[in-house]
């Protein structure tokens, strides 16, 4: 269905497209990747970038870089989107589902700190935690960075949802051992099918780079002493990215306007959405927001699609999902009511003020 106010619309600026292919023109296309992931490093503050085809591959090989393998314990969230979670499965390790706050509706360190007992008592323990800032907003990163450092963890960060997105003033995804970025076509840049691993660490990132081009030795001829992955990134999608950075803050800042908008006058009548900490700044990549029941958000659901605009429901919880019904949890239903409750409204950079007047006046209608 082709929607008269999408969700999320990313444009191509095809002159500064066009621009940034023809000044590659005659240059080896590898140096499109470099130079991508220069700009990421220079955009984040990391030392080092990998371009990768997907934020899913960048968190496979994130965890696999740092030796997580069978039947390793691997701590994230229950509420994200399942490429959080099957690269932990892709290595044979066992995720373990940790519910949300309800503050940023991120995972709860308390309950991180329950996982850990309850795996401890039964002899086991986490080499890892996977922290997801979903939908834009940072999570509790000072306790969670505690807990890490205090359980000798690996904290990678899956930032799929959140460039932009900062905590006291440092790019989100540059606190842990690593940190991974998401370009699909609705994020604030897109490379239309893409993803990005930073770090600080040198000797990780040639790795990663080394197993994401099928991990073919430094030879004059192919030679192959290791399994590799067909992860890199496409040149045309480093240039659709190298063209689209500049417009980044300024995304940031009409997606945080469209919220602000929302909120205003939603939150008067009883919606609830993600709230930012001290020193948090969200890119407010969806406006999301919590309706009085599930009746109500099924309500206001049909009625969006009937009037041709696209919404979408907050992430079904991972312990809900048929494939992941046997793995650990630890639950207080947080998850499961925000799935029950929330949707996502239009929140795009093209959305015009008059359309999300639209979409304000249809939710009071039905509320």
């Amino acid at each position: 269905m082709r929607y008269s106010i999408p969700l999320s619309y990313n444009p191509i600026n095809v002159p500064r497209l066009t621009e940034v292919l023809n000044r590659y023109q005659g240059v080896h296309h590898n140096q499109l990747i470099t130079d991508f992931e220069s700009a990421m490093c220079s955009v984040t503050g990391s030392s080092f970038a990998v371009a990768l085809n997907s934020g899913t591959a960048a968190i496979h090989l994130a965890l696999k870089v740092l030796g997580i393998g069978a039947g390793d314990y691997v701590l994230a969230p229950t509420f994200t989107y399942v490429a959080t979670i099957n690269p932990i499965r892709y290595l044979g390790a066992n995720p373990v589902l940790i519910d949300s706050e309800q503050i940023t509706w991120n995972m709860d360190p308390n309950l991180v700190e329950a996982a850990i007992l309850r795996l401890n008592a039964e002899g086991k323990k986490p080499k890892a935690m996977v922290v997801v800032h979903t939908y834009g907003m940072p999570c509790q990163l000072d306790r969670l960075l505690e807990i890490a450092k205090q359980e000798k963890l690996y904290l990678i960060e899956d930032a799929a949802e959140s460039l932009g997105s900062t905590y006291k003033g440092k790019m989100v995804g540059t606190f842990g051992d690593v940190g991974i970025y998401s370009f699909n076509n609705n994020k604030l840049v897109t490379t239309y099918g893409g993803g990005v691993m930073v770090t600080k660490n040198q000797e990780l990132a040639s790795k990663v780079r080394f197993w994401a081009n099928q991990a073919r030795e430094d030879l004059s001829y192919y030679e192959h002493r290791e399994i590799g992955y067909n992860y890199a990134m496409s040149p045309l999608c480093a240039a659709a990215g190298i063209s689209q950075m500049p417009d980044l803050q300024r995304n940031v800042d009409k997606r945080r306007s469209n919220f602000a908008s929302y909120n205003a006058a939603l939150q008067p009548i009883g919606l609830l959405s993600q709230s930012e900490l001290p020193g948090a700044y969200s890119n407010r990549w969806f406006s999301a927001f919590l309706f009085p029941d599930r009746a109500t958000k099924q309500r206001v659901t049909a009625a969006m699609h009937a009037a041709g605009i696209e919404t979408r429901p907050l992430w079904r919880p991972m312990h809900q999902q048929p494939i992941f019904q046997r793995v650990h949890v630890v639950s207080q239903g947080v998850a499961e009511d925000q799935f029950n409750r929330g949707i996502c409204l239009p929140s795009g950079e093209l959305l015009t003020p008059e359309e999300l007047e639209t979409v304000l006046a249809l939710v009071k209608a039905e509320i």
